[in-house]
This record gives C-alpha cells, structure tokens and sequence, in this order.
C-alpha cells in the first residue's frame, strides 16, 4: 500500500479528522456520484440487453469482492482449484493479470494479450510476464493451467480450445459482465465489510450493496478477527439484501513457514519473541502484520508497497539494509511477494515465507453443496447441447 493509498483510506474511513477533511471528504463525495452513475449505466446495459454477453462451453465460476483491497482471492480460488480437483475435475484459472508484464519501466502488456503461465506440464512464464498472483497460482497448483488477459471472454475461449477444462475459475470477476457465469461467489471482509457504504472514491465500493443479488454465495474472509456478534450482524446485512444467498465464514491459517533460500521448513513458534521486518505488497498490508503479530513477533516492522509492485533488485537491497541497520532477525515475506524476490538480492539476509490457508468456520458443506449441484446442472444441461460457445443480447439471471 502506498502512503497515498494509507492516507485516502484514513480519509474515507473517518481516521482523519483534520480541518480539511469534511471538504476533501465532500469532493469525493460527488466523484463518487460521477462514479455510481457511469457504473449503474454499464450494468443497466447488460439488464435490458443493450449489450452483448458470451458464454463458454466450460462451467465458468467468479471468486470476487463489492470492495478495493485484499479480501483472499488468491487463497480462495487456490482452495477452489483443489477441491475440484479432488472431485474429478479439471478446472483452469483465468486471471486479469494486474501488473502482468510491466516492469519497473512502468510498460504494460497488450489488453488483448493472451498468456499461458502455466499448463498442465508445468509453468511456461516467470514472475516478470505473468504477475504475482498467477505466478503463485501455478506454483501452487501443479497441473492447473493459469492464463492471463485483460479480457476474459478471449482467455477463456484460448484455454477452452486448448485445454478442455470443464471448469474455468475466474479470479476478481464479479463485475465482468460481459461473461455469463453459472457460479458467483463473493468474498467479504469482515474487518471492512461494506466499503464505508460508499462507492469509490468516497469509500471502497466498486458497486452498490445490491450488486450482491447476482452472487449465489458469499464467504466472510478473516472472520475470526471479529467477535461472533459482528460477524451476526454482518451475515443479517447480508441476508437483508439477499435472502437466498450460501453464506460461509473462513480464516486465513497460518500453515509454516519455509526459508526463501533453502525451501527448508520451519514451524510457526520459530519467529516468536524475536524482532522482524515485514514485508508486502498488499492491497491489505494489516492483515500480514496482524497475522505475524498474531505468531508472537515483537516487534513487527512494516515494508510496505503498492499492491502487486514489481520489486526492483536496489529496492530489496535496502531493505535488507534497513533490517541489518535495526538488528532485526531477518525478513518476513508472503507467498504472493515471494515469487517476486529473487535469492540473491537479500544480501544473505534470513528471509522466511509465511505459508497459509483458508480455514472454514461455518458454511462449508453448504457452499461445497452448492458448487456441486450448479456444476451438476450445468454438466446435465452441456450433455444436451454441442456445448459450442455462443453470443447473446440477454443478460441472464444473476450470473450475467
């Protein structure tokens, strides 16, 4: 996160209460009206079928959020993934690829770009074409193949054609309208659930609140970091505007952590007690701090960059000096940064990476159920068609 992202999230949210601050807080106000206005235009489009949706041949499944920031896309889809493939399927994951292919030039790839990061033999990108997130995805998922594009109508039909998957997993999808999706699920934060109940750039929704009707589930990410009253309270707000709506409550776990040189494990009690420098590159950067404070890490000291930054090599350098400089044990890093760093600009310093997971609390029958039986339908209703891709002018039901 970047000192401009920390001080207009301290501007939406109320923390800053200085004498400017009603009117800076008033000028975002209307852009956020200038926002709400285009949005609901673009989606009143694919309503009254003003605009042209497609359909892939494969069951094609979102994992997204109402709001900007870090809610657990990743860590979800990665649990998604596997669970299909523990039931016998063979998913692909289609990502927008957020700084795919941009190096510290600031240069970004062709929107119409279409890159295999990993197939089913293995990874074919690096970190520098295809991003942070894919980049962990592949790693983390032997055999799932991993594309990315800024449109997924044509990353979807790239993987269709040469994979056969028959489930396409899209990751940070929900406002994609121009697909039709048989499944929807929304990841909500429990720490910041609502956005500030404001549309960009007055709060941190991306929509309004009843985008949610077209969600068929929702799952309430680091739900153990509230008590069990919020978490009521937020699952009625939710059910309030969409009663029919799988909800399920999860945690992000910290599984172990692994050095960054030698692959070696380590348990979690290893880092406790001891002083350490986080760093990240969230778009929730709390969440990492909150976890490792959470191991008994005192104290913890933030590195914090934009979300999904490509490091530079004289950038980890100086971090590496700063921990030197304040005598810190070494560097606590997360996967997702991980694949960014090369060994060899640490300078020898101690480098561990957190290794977590998504736990559920609550829900987690009914929303494995619910992924069952859609892809079921879906199955029942492909075996009665030629399952060949097709373009239409409606916009249907709550997957459009």
């Amino acid at each position: 996160m970047s000192d401009f992202e920390a001080a207009w999230k301290a501007l939406v949210s109320g923390e800053t209460r200085s004498w400017w601050s009603p009117a800076a807080r008033g000028g975002l106000g209307i852009l956020s009206g200038v926002y709400g206005g285009v949005v609901g235009t673009y989606r009143t489009g694919y309503t009254l079928g003003l605009m042209k949706t497609t359909r892939l041949p494969a069951f094609t499944v979102t994992v997204g959020n109402m709001t900007v920031g870090g809610t657990g896309k990743t860590t979800t889809v990665r649990w998604l993934a596997r669970r299909l493939q523990e039931w016998g399927h063979q998913p692909v994951i289609l990502s927008y690829g957020y700084r795919a292919g941009e190096g510290n030039d600031g240069r970004k790839s062709d929107k119409n770009t279409v890159t295999v990061v990993a197939g089913p033999e293995g990874i074919r990108q690096p970190v520098t074409v295809s991003g942070d997130e894919p980049q962990l995805l592949a790693r983390s998922l032997p055999g799932v193949p991993v594309l990315i594009g800024k449109r997924r109508i044509r990353s979807g039909k790239v993987a269709c054609e040469q994979f056969s998957p028959d489930v396409c997993i899209l990751d940070d999808a929900f406002q994609y309208w121009r697909l039709e999706k048989d499944l929807e699920i929304v990841l909500i934060n429990a720490t910041e659930p609502f956005g500030f109940d404001r549309l960009l750039p007055r709060g941190t929704l991306r929509e309004p609140l009843t985008g949610l009707r077209r969600a068929h589930a929702a799952i309430l990410t680091h739900a153990a970091w509230v008590d069990k009253a919020r978490r009521d309270e937020i699952r009625a707000r939710l059910l309030s505007i969409h009663p029919g709506l799988v909800y399920a409550e999860a945690r992000h776990v910290p599984v172990r952590f692994r050095d960054h040189h030698s692959g070696e494990v380590f348990p979690l009690e290893s880092v406790a007690g001891q002083g350490w420098a986080a760093l990240s590159s969230l778009g929730s950067p709390e969440s990492f701090e909150r976890t490792l404070k959470g191991l008994g890490v005192d104290p913890v000291s933030p590195e914090r960059f934009r979300d999904h930054h490509p490091y530079a090599e004289e950038e980890i350098r100086s971090v590496a000096r700063r921990v030197t400089g304040q005598g810190l044990s070494g560097l606590l890093t997360t996967e997702k940064d991980s694949v960014k760093i090369p060994s060899g600009w640490l300078d020898g310093i101690r480098c561990l990476v957190l290794e977590i997971d998504l736990e559920f609390l609550s829900g987690q029958a009914s929303l494995e159920s619910l992924v069952k039986d859609r892809l079921m339908q879906h199955l029942s209703a492909r075996n009665g068609s030629h399952g060949e891709p097709s373009s239409t002018h409606r916009a249907t039901g709550v997957g459009a």
